[in-house]
């Protein structure tokens, strides 16, 4: 298989509009930049882009800007480029409508594709043939089920550090940092694709920063001796996050992105000491629309793209919402690939996707109102009700994901 990586700076200008909070928030400073970082394979003649990007989450329409410059610049299909969204809450957000700041949004946003797009040509020009090899590590430490039951029959979302009425949390997490080396014939890595699931809230605040995946990257290109590019795709973590509610663990801002990244940098290096080599004889990319089970009046999508990139025993799957982790978790059980990586918010951005469970444990304490601040009481359902979705819209993703992976499999 040949391999190629390549990265472009996405950062805006300061007074840009931040997402991942009900408050307004412009740009005051810039911690570190953000990228869109892309690899491209190619074997048989059929070549797949995956791209991921240091922001929020990006619309489907802004997707297919990004596929129509791709193609243009590399003659990749538009059809086999991935996109993918890292979650940051300390970035831009590319999406429709923002508040005022001076245009500066708006400017960023007629950019933003060509700038990602670019960061597909340089992969595209960077193949060289590599060897693949899969290795995974358990981390259970800087990631939780940020729902939980509470002792008046509740379920809860960030209930707050030490709160006495805590019970449990009411789902679980996945522990598995995946990690995918691509190796040059003559030795070393020269590149590693990274998976693992948690939000990416962990430094509020108005300076720009790439969260954790940042100082991941920053520590791998330290430790490894190849200094290999590094590309980070966040699985499903519409439950999940960096808050531990015992307070064993009671860090925060950048520090506490730091020491995420650190801590993931080495389960990297430890996967690597065990990966397995992949047999991979073609690149193969699939998609299927899922039918969502909405209100008439939705605001949100009735349908969403699925798609899949198969690198022999290897797929990828995209999915564009903050799925519940019980999901992935789901998916990969049922994907007849040995190994089957899942990333969120690719290809769109339909917002929270919660399992039909969790519907069922909120639906009596919430509204389909739009939320003006936090709702403790079930946010990730009431959002997920705002826009007009209804139980069982999770595992009807789910199920289409499941089948784009069998097809693909053959």
């Amino acid at each position: 298989m040949q391999v190629g990586c390549g990265s472009a700076r996405i950062t805006p200008c300061l007074g840009v509009y931040m997402a991942g909070y009900f408050d307004d928030r412009f740009a005051t400073a810039v911690h570190d930049d953000l990228y869109a970082k892309a690899l491209v394979f190619e074997s048989a003649g059929v070549r797949a882009a995956l791209v991921s990007c240091d922001v929020i989450g990006v619309m489907a329409e802004t997707v297919a800007r990004i596929r129509e410059q791709v193609e243009s610049l590399t003659g990749v299909s538009g059809q086999n480029v991935m996109v993918a969204t890292t979650h940051t809450h300390t970035g831009p957000i590319p999406m429709s409508s923002v508040a005022a700041d001076g245009g500066i949004t708006a400017r960023w946003m007629d950019e933003f594709p060509s700038l990602v797009a670019n960061a597909v040509a340089i992969a595209s020009a960077d193949l060289e043939s590599c060897q693949a090899a899969f290795g995974a590590a358990h981390e259970d430490r800087i990631a939780f089920n940020r729902r939980y039951h509470m002792t008046d029959g509740s379920v809860r979302t960030n209930p707050g550090i030490r709160n006495p009425d805590i019970v449990k949390p009411a789902g679980p997490i996945d522990p598995e940092v995946a990690v995918v080396a691509f190796r040059r014939p003559r030795g070393g890595n020269k590149a590693l694709l990274v998976n693992y699931a948690c939000h990416l809230d962990n430094v509020g605040g108005t300076e720009l920063s790439a969260d954790f995946p940042g100082h991941l990257a920053t520590r791998v290109a330290e430790r490894l001796e190849d200094s290999p590019f590094c590309l980070f795709v966040n699985g499903s973590c519409g439950d999940i996050n960096h808050i531990d509610v015992t307070g064993a663990r009671h860090r925060h801002g950048h520090e506490h992105a730091r020491w995420m990244g650190e801590t993931l940098a080495g389960d990297v290096c430890e996967a690597l000491r065990t990966a397995e080599c992949l047999a991979i004889s073609s690149v193969r990319v699939g998609r299927a629309i899922a039918r969502l089970p909405t209100t008439d009046d939705a605001e949100g999508a009735d349908a969403i793209e699925v798609q899949a990139i198969a690198l022999g025993d290897l797929a990828i799957l995209g999915v564009p919402a903050e799925l519940f982790v019980e999901l992935q978790l789901d998916i990969k059980e049922r994907s007849p690939f040995p190994r089957t990586i899942v990333s969120e918010l690719t290809n769109g951005c339909i917002d929270y996707v919660p399992t039909r469970k969790a519907f069922e444990e909120n639906m009596a304490h919430v509204t389909a109102e739009r939320m003006s601040g936090f709702d403790h009481m079930g946010y990730e359902v009431r959002s997920a009700l705002s826009r007009g979705y209804l139980p069982g819209v999770g595992e009807a993703i789910a199920d289409t994901a499941v089948g784009v992976l069998r097809d693909l499999r053959g």
